[in-house]
């Protein structure tokens, strides 16, 4: 176990949705990742290839991204 992971306090799934600023998050089962609806699977592959053109080559973390037919998940 890490010093970070040692000092992270966990919370519950409804302690975090009942926070303010998180609508737009969602609890899996690796934490909490972001949700967007595009409505189709183009402009869900739109919004990837947005958010990869703003990824530098220098950025230390890379977003984790899941496209489906409806939406984006990014964690």
């Amino acid at each position: 176990m890490t010093h970070a992971e040692r000092t992270i306090e966990r919370i519950r799934p409804r302690q975090f949705h009942e926070a303010v600023g998180v609508e737009d998050r969602r609890v899996l089962g690796e934490g909490a990742c972001a949700y967007f609806r595009t409505g189709s699977f183009v402009a869900g592959a739109r919004l990837v290839h947005e958010i990869a053109q703003r990824v530098g080559p220098e950025d230390d973390h890379r977003p984790d991204i899941d496209l489906r037919p409806e939406g984006v998940r990014s964690g």
